[in-house]
């Protein structure tokens, strides 16, 4: 399987992925999880991301790295590992440029389009919290807080929020599944959970 997990920085997500990887890789001995991220490899992304106050600055560049260096993540590690009968969990895809280019001002459309050849995850869980919970938790985060500028930019942040919202709508083939991020990461997981019943019979 090919599962990501997406949301607004400080969401939650990355604790997820690694609940959701510990529980699949223990129902079945022969199951091998490879957890992944993005940006990938890309390191001019991440330089751009940590110097960048200006929310709206650099739209177009940061949307061709994202998609060089997804297009390199895919090849190189999704793929190759998926081929293998090994499951993919990923923190961020596609979906995180539409979202955040597109708060940058990209038209959505436009985005997905330029991802209509990659490969589309089996499971797609957006953990939705409220901007103000996300940001008060980022601050707690010494390293975040020093990592992304332009996230601390609420509005901001509110936008690319509105775009997860939107995905369902916008990609109504895949299997997109909303999850309450205000709840317990133990709630959350168990939510998660719900959705992999049947792969205990796998």
């Amino acid at each position: 399987m090919f599962i990501v997990f997406e949301g607004i920085d400080g969401c939650g997500k990355s604790t997820q992925v690694w609940e959701l990887s510990r529980y699949l890789s223990s129902l079945n001995k022969y199951t091998h999880c490879l957890v992944t991220r993005e940006p990938y490899k890309e390191r001019e992304i991440r330089k751009i991301l940590r110097q960048e106050e200006n929310p709206e600055s650099q739209k177009e560049k940061l949307t061709e790295l994202f998609v060089k260096d997804r297009q390199e993540h895919i090849d190189e590690l999704i793929l190759p590992f998926l081929n293998k009968g090994i499951t993919i969990i990923s923190d961020r895809y596609k979906y995180a440029t539409i979202a955040y280019q597109g708060a940058q001002g990209q038209d959505i459309q436009g985005l997905i389009n330029l991802h209509e050849s990659m490969p589309i995850p089996d499971f797609i869980f957006i953990i939705d919290t409220p901007t103000e919970t996300a940001v008060e938790r980022m601050k707690k985060d010494s390293i975040r807080e020093t990592e992304h500028k332009f996230e601390k930019d609420k509005s901001f942040l509110e936008k690319v929020r509105n775009n997860y919202h939107k995905l369902k709508e916008l990609l109504p083939k895949e299997n997109i599944i909303m999850i309450d991020g205000t709840k317990s990461i133990e709630e959350i997981s168990e939510k998660i959970k719900t959705h992999f019943i049947d792969f205990k019979n796998i």
